[in-house]
Formats: structure tokens, C-alpha cells, sequence
């Protein structure tokens, strides 16, 4: 008699364990799916540039279009843009590739990118991207986003770029993430 309410108590431990361990699953529109992404949008950058004998620095306009991918389940993506800017240090064109961290489960997200840039033409040009921001979830297909990014440059000299860049994105599914 003395057993019984020590076995009541270790088989309703042993039955809550698993409901304990439930996972929360977010339905939104990255959630269970991968989904092509696609992006345009506004920005402006501040760029100091060396190349030989000569410096330039300045701001400049630039517009991104852009594609992504989803991956995993948190709405991580990776993504290519090209982006043609003009301005004091000139029209360039930059393609710049890399992966985008997403944090959060609600309509409004942060994220974090880390890429490479390239830049063919007014160089060429190669170096490391990094970049944050955030993202509000309009509906299932559309989102808007905005942050603040840093570009390195290597090769034709040096150059330093700080970007602020906003923009749309739609939203396509296009099959599980599973």
C-alpha cells in the first residue's frame, strides 16, 4: 500500500515527460515549405575607395534585384543581387551572393547576412558582406525589409562600403522543406 502513491506519482512523471518535450511549430509562410523569394528595392551607400594614386569616396543611389531561397525551416535563405548604383564614386555594378540568418517567429523579424561582393566592372573588386535588419511579414506573399549592410573590397586597391537598403519581397512556395 505504501508503493501505490510512489508508482502514481513516477507513471504521471513518466506520461508528461513527452508532452513536455513538444516542440513549438510556426505556421507562417516560411514555415514546412521552401519558397522562392524575389526582391527589389531603393538604397544608398557611402563608399571610400584607393586605387593606385587616387582616392574617392562619396555617396551614391543604387537599386537591388535580387533572388533567394529558402532553407531549413526558420526561413533562412540564401540569395544572389545584382545591384547597379550611381553616384560620386561612379556607375557600378555589384553581384553579391550569400546567406540571410532569420531570427524570430513573428510578423516582424531580424536577420543577419553574411555574403561575398563582387564587382566586375569598376574594378574588379572582391571582398566580404556583412549585414543586418529587419523584416515585416505583409501576408503569406509579401514582405517588407530594410537594414544596414558593410562591403570590403580587395583587388584594383581597397574600398570600404556601408549600404542602408530597404525593399519588397515576394514570396513564391514552391515545394516542402522536408
Amino acid at each position: 500500500m505504501k508503493r501505490l502513491p510512489a508508482v502514481l506519482i513516477a507513471s504521471s512523471l513518466a506520461s508528461a515527460t513527452p508532452a513536455a518535450a513538444a516542440e513549438f511549430v510556426d505556421d507562417g509562410p516560411y514555415a514546412r515549405q521552401r519558397s522562392l523569394i524575389l526582391t527589389v528595392g531603393p538604397g544608398a551607400s557611402y563608399t571610400e575607395r584607393i586605387s593606385g594614386d587616387s582616392a574617392v569616396s562619396g555617396l551614391a543611389g543604387h537599386l537591388d534585384l535580387g533572388v533567394g531561397l529558402t532553407v531549413g525551416y526558420e526561413g533562412d535563405e540564401v540569395f544572389l543581387l545584382a545591384r547597379g548604383s550611381t553616384g560620386r564614386p561612379g556607375e557600378e555594378l555589384a553581384l553579391i551572393t550569400g546567406y540571410r540568418s532569420v531570427f524570430g517567429s513573428e510578423s516582424w523579424r531580424t536577420f543577419f547576412d553574411l555574403g561575398v561582393s563582387v564587382r566586375p566592372i569598376s574594378g574588379p573588386w572582391l571582398g566580404p558582406r556583412i549585414g543586418f535588419g529587419a523584416r515585416h511579414t505583409l501576408s503569406d506573399h509579401f514582405a517588407l525589409y530594410g537594414g544596414l549592410g558593410f562591403t570590403f573590397g580587395f583587388g584594383s586597391g581597397l574600398r570600404a562600403d556601408t549600404e542602408l537598403f530597404t525593399g519588397l519581397q515576394w514570396i513564391i512556395p514552391v515545394g516542402s522543406a522536408s
